[in-house]
């Protein structure tokens, strides 16, 4: 098989960088829906006169929900830094500017320090935290449904 042409190589680089802005749009849209889904489940089941079976079921489906968008996250995560990578790699070897570089290399090549923004923490793991409390809340309503 011949070595890509160039050209060839050029449009690789485009459908790639299309595919990670995809994924990564993808990514941060999930969570989103997710809060709209948890925020109807948990109204269901806070309610002063929901039932016990309303309780279980909002509070079950809370649970899955976050499962699910965690898993989500994380899946489409890591197609989007496989291909960041991947886009950096390529502009180091045509020598380009790697602007795919990860968000704390491009910030400190700029002279912005990590601590600023809340830059300490990926935001990644900050939203699977929330969205793993969501799913603890869930539980917490399941059980009041069960014992309640």
């Amino acid at each position: 098989m011949a070595e890509p042409t160039h050209e060839e190589r050029l449009v690789i680089y485009q459908v790639v960088a299309a595919r990670r802005s995809n994924y990564e749009s993808i990514a941060w849209q999930i969570p989103g829906l997710s809060l709209t889904a948890q925020a109807f489940l948990m109204t269901i089941g806070l309610a002063p006169g929901a039932g016990h079976l309303a309780r279980v079921a909002a509070g079950f489906l809370a649970i899955v929900v976050s499962l699910l968008t965690i898993h989500s996250v994380l899946r489409h995560r890591r197609h989007e830094l496989a291909d960041s990578i991947w886009l950096s790699n390529f502009e180091r070897s045509e020598g380009w500017e790697t602007v795919h570089d990860a968000a704390s290399v491009r910030a400190s090549r700029l002279g912005i320090p990590e601590s600023a923004f809340g830059g300490r923490y990926k935001v990644t793991y900050v939203w699977l935290a929330g969205l793993s409390l969501f799913g603890l809340v869930g539980l917490g309503i399941m059980i009041s449904g069960i014992v309640g």
